[in-house]
């Protein structure tokens, strides 16, 4: 069995020095189906393919092009319904086709696999980038009811699909997310001082962590940080790790306004290690996302034993079970409570932690790789 993985947001993620959900996705897959391959199915091969110029070489080598410009692919095929021009040659090459980055070809005679973390440009059309929205979604769901078969990560995705794109349940499979063993292992106390004192840090911060973009619900955030005491908001500062996404020009003053009153950072992309160390050193995360596909970070806290205040909606219940403080993102008073309680629970919290711990062990890019693999059988089996 010969199996095409798309790599084209890794590989744009490589190119730019930062890797964000996707791109970790579709690594953490390739090296997990590798593992499994290797003790289980030898007669397996993975082939990297991409869209995209100047392709970086990478954990699995360099991609092989699927076209210069996904963007021009779209509008052919779903306007015209044209496949790759090559694809010919990749019925040579392939038995079944996985992409895992939303980025779907239409290859003609060969059966595709098309991983969807959400539906967001669906559901809240709002909360995306504004510009050609309507054609894009638009491309974006013709080319998801193309696919053979949908993965997705959370039985709340599926659900959305079922319901907002008509496919049905049979077609969807879930495979949940992995915690990169790495979040397990402790960081020396030296390592992770040297982080803090980079950042002017103390240990017991609220930490945030991910794309500065409106789901994110950061202005809430901030509200309900604003509304701790004086004191504690001084003790307790409000910690942001993520890139400048877009709708933020409300935002930013705030962030700015926090750095000048000494009870907050907004500290832009880290690489892995730092924001590690930060997770080892903080009061808490707040993850109080409007909607969520999965929410690795959560299980990425979990691992790292991280207490976790994380929203009530979409899912994330689904992901976090009891082991975090749940709240909802719509409701400040409700952030802020749980803020307090993070801080003054301490029974709670070290149950917490435990519970976080024993969830984070559940979730593995392994088993997700090996049900992906299932999948690819189920789908060969069924096209054939």
């Amino acid at each position: 069995m010969d199996i095409g993985l798309s790599c084209s947001v890794w590989a744009a993620g490589e190119r730019a020095g930062h890797l964000d959900g996707i791109g970790i996705y579709s690594r953490a897959l390739w090296q997990g189906l590798s593992d499994v391959i290797a003790s289980d199915t030898p007669d397996t091969k993975l082939k990297p393919y991409a869209f995209g110029k100047n392709l970086p070489s990478m954990l699995c080598g360099t991609p092989r092009n699927l076209a210069k410009d996904y963007r021009v692919h779209a509008l052919l095929s779903g306007v015209l319904k044209v496949p790759l021009g090559h694809s010919a040659s990749m019925r040579r090459e392939v038995d079944l086709f996985h992409a895992t980055d939303h980025l779907i070809p239409f290859i003609k005679g060969v059966p595709t696999v098309a991983t969807i973390m959400d539906l967001i440009p669906v559901v809240h059309p709002e909360w995306i980038k504004q510009n050609l929205q309507q054609l894009k979604t638009w491309l974006f769901t013709t080319s998801i009811r193309r696919a053979d078969h949908i993965i997705t990560i959370s039985e709340y995705s599926k659900q959305d699909m079922v319901k907002h794109l008509g496919i049905a349940p049979e077609r969807i499979s879930v495979t949940p997310l992995g915690v990169d063993p790495v979040y397990f292992e402790r960081i020396g106390y030296a390592e992770r001082n040297a982080t803090l004192q980079k950042y002017g840090l103390e240990p017991g911060f609220f930490l945030c962590v991910g794309t500065l973009q409106p789901r994110k619900n950061l202005p809430r955030v901030i509200d309900a940080f604003k509304r701790l005491p004086n004191r504690i908001r001084k003790e307790h500062p409000l910690v942001i790790v993520g890139r400048n996404g877009w709708d933020n020009d409300e935002l930013l003053p705030q962030l700015q306004s926090l750095e000048e009153a000494g009870e907050g950072r907004w500290l832009n992309y880290l690489p892995q290690g730092e924001v590690m160390a930060l997770l080892q050193s903080a009061g808490a995360l707040v993850f109080a996302s409007l909607y969520e596909g999965f929410g690795l970070p959560v299980i990425e806290a979990f691992a790292a034993k991280c207490p976790v205040i994380a929203s009530n909606t979409s899912s994330l219940p689904e992901v976090a079970g009891d082991a975090a403080w749940s709240v909802d993102p719509y409701d400040v008073d409700s952030i802020n409570a749980a803020m307090l309680g993070v801080l003054e629970q301490k029974g709670a919290r070290e149950q917490k932690i435990l519970r976080g711990l024993a969830r984070a062990e559940h979730y593995t890019w392994h088993e997700c790789a090996r049900q992906t693999l299932e999948v690819y059988r189920k789908v060969l089996a069924e096209t054939r």
